[in-house]
């Protein structure tokens, strides 16, 4: 009676491994997993994404366009004998038939004048050639 005891308390121990072995011991495997909640995107009028392209910069200074030399002035004379003067701001001002300098054609889109110097600009600029 001794072996038949031992031999069923062998079974009921072969059984609880058994049993006891095919349930997951790892505590990650016991867990229920969670889902994660990110943040909500915000939700954005599509007007205001994305902002629109900046405008083209529009460089203009106040210019004259007739100048008339003072002491100092500084005149060079063009290969094909013109006279010249060229500011430090680098606009190129031809010499005229009055003794005045006047802007050449090419910068007037880059310069602010009154609609009086520009009539007087184109008056005296023709004879100037």
């Amino acid at each position: 009676m001794k072996r038949t005891f031992i031999y069923s308390a062998v079974a009921l121990l072969a059984i609880a491994l058994f049993f006891t072995s095919c349930k997951p011991s790892r505590v990650w495997a016991n867990k229920k997993k969670e889902k994660k909640e990110y943040a909500q995107p915000e939700k954005y009028d599509r007007r205001y994404e994305t902002p629109p392209p900046p405008q083209p910069v529009r460089y203009t200074s106040n210019q004259s366009l007739i100048i008339t030399p003072y002491p100092g002035f500084v005149m060079k004379q063009n290969p094909d004998g013109k006279f010249y003067h060229r500011t430090p701001q680098g606009y190129l001002y031809w010499k005229g038939y009055d003794n005045r300098f006047y802007l050449d054609s090419y910068y007037l889109g880059k310069v602010r004048y009154t609609n009086w110097e520009y009539d007087e600009w184109k008056r005296y600029r023709r004879s100037s050639r």
